[in-house]
Protein backbone atom coordinates (compact mmCIF):
# COMPACT_ATOMS: atom_id res chain seq x y z
CA UNK A 1 0.00 0.00 0.00
CA UNK A 2 1.12 3.54 -0.58
CA UNK A 3 2.22 6.24 1.53
CA UNK A 4 -0.34 8.12 -0.28
CA UNK A 5 -3.23 6.00 0.39
CA UNK A 6 -2.42 5.39 4.18
CA UNK A 7 -1.79 9.34 4.97
CA UNK A 8 -3.97 12.03 2.69
CA UNK A 9 -4.30 15.21 3.85
CA UNK A 10 -6.54 18.09 2.37
CA UNK A 11 -6.31 20.86 4.18
CA UNK A 12 -5.16 19.21 6.91
CA UNK A 13 -8.14 16.34 7.40
CA UNK A 14 -6.82 12.97 6.64
CA UNK A 15 -8.79 11.58 4.09
CA UNK A 16 -8.69 7.82 2.19
CA UNK A 17 -7.40 7.70 -1.27
CA UNK A 18 -11.40 6.24 -2.53
CA UNK A 19 -12.76 9.13 -0.81
CA UNK A 20 -10.81 11.63 -3.17
CA UNK A 21 -11.62 9.54 -5.91
CA UNK A 22 -15.80 9.45 -4.97
CA UNK A 23 -15.16 13.19 -4.98
CA UNK A 24 -13.07 14.28 -8.01
CA UNK A 25 -15.22 11.27 -9.98
CA UNK A 26 -18.76 13.37 -8.30
CA UNK A 27 -17.31 16.51 -9.80
CA UNK A 28 -16.17 15.56 -13.32
CA UNK A 29 -19.08 14.03 -13.90
CA UNK A 30 -21.64 16.91 -13.11
CA UNK A 31 -19.04 19.21 -14.99
CA UNK A 32 -19.18 16.56 -17.99
CA UNK A 33 -22.88 16.57 -17.65
CA UNK A 34 -23.29 20.00 -16.87
CA UNK A 35 -21.55 20.71 -20.26
CA UNK A 36 -22.70 18.91 -22.73
CA UNK A 37 -26.63 20.05 -21.61
CA UNK A 38 -25.72 23.55 -22.06
CA UNK A 39 -23.60 22.77 -25.51
CA UNK A 40 -26.33 20.49 -27.13
CA UNK A 41 -29.41 22.37 -25.57
CA UNK A 42 -30.67 23.23 -28.95
CA UNK A 43 -31.54 19.46 -30.55
CA UNK A 44 -34.52 18.00 -30.58
CA UNK A 45 -34.91 14.74 -27.90
CA UNK A 46 -33.76 12.13 -30.06
CA UNK A 47 -30.79 13.53 -31.21
CA UNK A 48 -29.75 15.35 -28.01
CA UNK A 49 -30.14 11.77 -26.11
CA UNK A 50 -27.88 10.29 -29.36
CA UNK A 51 -25.00 13.29 -29.29
CA UNK A 52 -25.04 13.14 -25.58
CA UNK A 53 -23.94 9.42 -25.46
CA UNK A 54 -22.08 9.59 -28.64
CA UNK A 55 -19.83 13.06 -27.35
CA UNK A 56 -20.17 11.46 -23.54
CA UNK A 57 -18.25 8.27 -25.03
CA UNK A 58 -15.33 10.29 -26.91
CA UNK A 59 -14.78 12.33 -24.16
CA UNK A 60 -14.26 9.33 -21.59
CA UNK A 61 -11.75 7.50 -24.15
CA UNK A 62 -9.63 10.82 -24.61
CA UNK A 63 -9.57 11.42 -20.96
CA UNK A 64 -8.13 7.73 -21.13
CA UNK A 65 -5.25 8.76 -23.63
CA UNK A 66 -4.65 11.37 -21.47
CA UNK A 67 -4.38 9.09 -18.42
CA UNK A 68 -2.38 6.58 -20.53
CA UNK A 69 -0.15 9.93 -21.73
CA UNK A 70 -1.31 8.84 -25.24
CA UNK A 71 -1.96 11.73 -27.84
Amino acid sequence: MSTFYKDTRINGKLVRLEDVIDVIYARALETIDDSLYELLNDKDDDEFYEDYKEAFGHIVEKLQAFHNNED
